[in-house]
């Protein structure tokens, strides 16, 4: 398909939280297509394979950091090197974009800048003067360490999903931009929309 815009996601929740996020601070549904590669490794794959796609205009990439941003971008750099793109050597705070054609996007989650993942990202858009994430925090806080069926790592996922069980309609991130329990303008959450309107609009 000619000039398509593609944006690579790893999960289900990452594809809900920037379909909702893109759709309630722009006020209407994105204009470039969301692949949820169901995983890293399927993503790392999928990249080459669609930079050598025809008529590919734009293509985005949205993954978690995890333990390593370094080693992910590294990971992604050699990826794309083998389709002739050049990525810098470290990625940009506001969203890493090199000129094409195509024109190519990557988002390090939370931030581009620390380790992490989503629910970090998230975690930034938790209203300042919300009195439920305290309790969150503290609720998981108070498991004893033998207790605890998620590592070490992944604290702030399970205070994330403690403060998204109090919520109304308590299911994903996503929902929760939709309902308004988010603030989509948060600094991190208005850098991210930016980041995909500069990527995808022309």
């Amino acid at each position: 398909m000619a000039n398509e815009r593609i944006l690579l996601v790893e999960g289900e929740d990452d594809e809900h939280v920037v379909r909702h996020l893109y759709k309630k601070a722009c006020g209407i549904e994105p204009n470039f297509r969301i692949v949820n590669q169901r995983g890293y490794e399927k993503l790392l794959e999928a990249l080459g394979v669609h930079l050598k796609q025809s008529g590919l205009q734009t293509l985005g990439v949205v993954v978690d950091a995890d333990d390593d941003r370094e080693a992910r971008w590294q990971e992604l750099a050699a990826s794309a090197k083998k389709c002739a793109v050049s990525l810098p050597d470290v990625p940009d705070a506001s969203g890493t974009m090199v000129e094409g054609p195509p024109r190519v996007g990557i988002w390090l989650m939370p931030d581009n800048l620390r380790a992490g993942e989503l629910e970090d990202f998230a975690r930034e858009l938790i209203p300042s003067e919300d009195t439920v994430w305290p309790l969150a925090k503290r609720y998981i806080a108070g498991i004893p360490e033998h207790d605890r069926k998620f590592k070490p790592g992944k604290l702030s996922r399970a205070n994330l999903y403690a403060w998204i069980a109090s919520r109304e309609q308590p299911q994903r991130i996503g929902a929760a931009i939709g309902a308004g329990d988010l603030d989509i303008e948060a600094r991190l959450g208005r850098r991210f929309v930016q980041w995909l309107r500069t990527l995808f609009e022309d």
